[in-house]
């Protein structure tokens, strides 16, 4: 087992103690990279101890469980900064105590999860500290930070503190086995398409709805992002293949069509450019080492463009998704900046 491995099993073991003996501080500081898999701890956690099953963890099949897989739990409270670009206020500290003031109305526990605590300005950690030093009944807070110095000290003293560390390669594949039924070649390529970011990987991963139709036309089928990325991946590097290789008007009509399907789910976006930007990398690889390729399931596919594929155009494919990925992160249309980019593909 890796060293990372091992920090975030033990990371997973102590909130299972926490679990079990029921004795759940008023506050918890998880620290760690965007994509290190704490908010996923900070939800299983409160599956956990709100689980009304016998199991030691969660059975996932409770209605509570069900209600916080669903975010429809009215006593799972996220606060985030309302504007990317702007701090978490001190008027948002203030819902949070507005709301927190009676007892929960269905959770054993309610929690309060502040994804980027440390985005929180001066005047808002001041009013959570109030929060924090009189906490409400049958409630505990969840603060997320990438690190501690952001935060006040008098903040940092009254939370459990967790660091959470970058899972990635064979110990991020690993934790995918362990919590998902997924074999380890898939296990394998999820882990190498998110890199370091877990929460991604576990979307990739996440197990589709048995009654949902897969299709080759249209795969989706999954839970979160309502798209079964186990379906799909193979599939878009199909019309991928079918973008470099096709016709003119097959190019066209298959730019058109990527756009449209991933535009259709924003949840879907991030996941799909995953894929693409393997897929990119892969067509640079197979030409000097085939045995590199991380896409390995769609081998044959490379070894039928390869051939005909340069590396500056793949080279130039890549700074195009890359561009692609910062319109899209300046929260520019998801629709437009998609035809721009799969056009462009096309030399359009």
């Amino acid at each position: 087992m890796s060293a990372h491995k091992s920090v975030f099993s033990a990371v997973l073991a102590e909130l299972n103690r926490i679990t079990e003996t029921r004795n759940i501080p008023n506050a918890f500081l998880f620290t760690g990279n965007p994509g290190s898999g704490r908010k996923q701890a900070a939800f299983r956690f409160a599956k956990a101890i709100n689980c009304t099953s016998e199991k030691k963890s969660f059975c996932n099949g409770c209605r509570s469980c069900k209600k916080i897989d669903a975010n429809q739990h009215p006593d799972m409270i996220v606060v985030t900064p309302l504007d990317p670009r702007k701090a978490i206020t001190i008027s948002q500290v203030r819902q949070i105590m507005a709301q927190t003031v009676a007892r929960p109305h269905e959770a054993a526990f309610r929690m309060v999860l502040i994804t980027e605590a440390d985005r929180m300005n001066i005047q808002a950690q001041n009013g959570l500290l109030k929060e924090l030093e009189e906490p409400p009944e049958n409630t505990f807070f969840i603060l997320m930070a990438r690190e501690r110095s952001a935060l006040l000290p008098t903040i940092i003293s009254r939370c459990r503190s967790l660091r959470f560390p970058p899972l990635s390669g064979p110990a991020l594949a690993e934790h995918l086995c362990e919590q998902y039924p997924i074999d380890e070649q898939w296990a394998d390529i999820a882990a190498a398409t998110a890199g370091t970011d877990q929460n991604l990987a576990e979307t990739l991963v996440h197990p589709a709805d048995d009654n949902l139709p897969k299709t080759t036309a249209d795969p989706r089928a999954g839970k979160e992002s309502g798209i079964d990325w186990r379906t799909t991946r193979p599939w878009l590097i199909q019309q991928l293949c079918f973008l470099i290789s096709g016709s003119a008007s097959q190019k066209i009509q298959t730019a058109l069509n990527l756009s449209g399907f991933l535009s259709q789910d924003p949840e879907g976006v991030i996941p799909g450019l995953a894929v693409m930007r393997t897929f990119f990398r892969d067509l640079c690889v197979y030409r000097h080492a085939p045995e590199k390729i991380l896409n390995r399931d769609c081998s044959d596919r490379f070894q039928k463009l390869a051939p005909n594929i340069c590396d500056s155009d793949a080279l130039f494919w890549m700074d195009e998704l890359h561009e692609t990925e910062k319109r899209l992160a300046s929260n520019s249309a998801i629709r437009m900046t998609l035809d721009r980019f799969f056009l462009k593909l096309i030399h359009i």
